[in-house]
């Protein structure tokens, strides 16, 4: 009796033993076999991701050489304006056609700018446009005041019906002196009196900006 149970406990932890190992090979199996797919999937994310970033890159680093465009165009003009403001606030020419022209030089490179950081604004970050409004409203002003001047100059024509400056001011050296007295007028005006340090100010703006996206 003892040796058919026996026998049967033999045979029974054999066959346990075969299900085990079974089992433990068929858990290893599966382990390796989501490992094995667990890589794969996760290189699959990698590669994706190493694409996408790579796409990024690519239009970033347009965007940014477009940037570069546009601030190098705003910065010409900034320039050519700063030229402009100082030639009609620091003339050493005093003549009544001189000053209109000075002026009017004025209203063209400032529109010339204002045209242009209004075009390339869609690339400009929030900093700077905010220094640009800024400066332009400075600017709207100071173009107000121009403008009177002038209408004061072209009223003297309208008033004698001639532009001839013999009738006007009568001889060179009052004209000289009448003009010389507009520009003192014009330069005690505060926005026109600060212009420079406005100009100089939305300058360095653009060259920080500019610095940081090249380096």
């Amino acid at each position: 009796m003892q040796e058919p149970t026996q026998q049967i406990l033999e045979k029974y932890f054999s066959d346990y033993k075969e299900y085990h190992k079974h089992a433990l090979i068929a858990i290893i199996l599966i382990v390796a076999a989501y490992q094995i797919w667990q890589a794969i999937f996760v290189s699959k994310k990698i590669e994706k991701f190493k694409n996408d970033l790579k796409r990024s890159e690519i239009k970033f680093s347009r965007f940014q050489n477009m940037q570069i465009d546009a601030l190098k165009s705003i910065y010409d003009q900034i320039v050519n304006f700063h030229y402009t403001n100082h030639r009609l606030l620091n003339s050493t020419i005093f003549t009544h056609e001189s000053l209109k022209k000075r002026i009017s030089d004025w209203d063209e490179e400032g529109s010339k700018f204002i045209d242009l950081i209004h075009r390339e604004r869609i690339l400009m970050p929030p900093n700077l446009i905010n220094d640009f409004k800024e400066f332009e409203t400075i600017m709207r002003k100071i173009s107000g005041r121009l403008t009177e001047e002038t209408r004061s100059l072209i009223s003297m024509e309208d008033n004698l019906e001639t532009n001839d400056v013999q009738i006007i001011y009568g001889n060179p050296d009052d004209e000289v002196v009448s003009i010389k007295a507009r520009l003192v007028n014009l330069n005690n005006d505060e926005n026109l009196k600060n212009s420079e340090d406005s100009i100089h100010k939305v300058r360095k703006s653009v060259e920080k900006y500019f610095e940081e996206l090249v380096q």
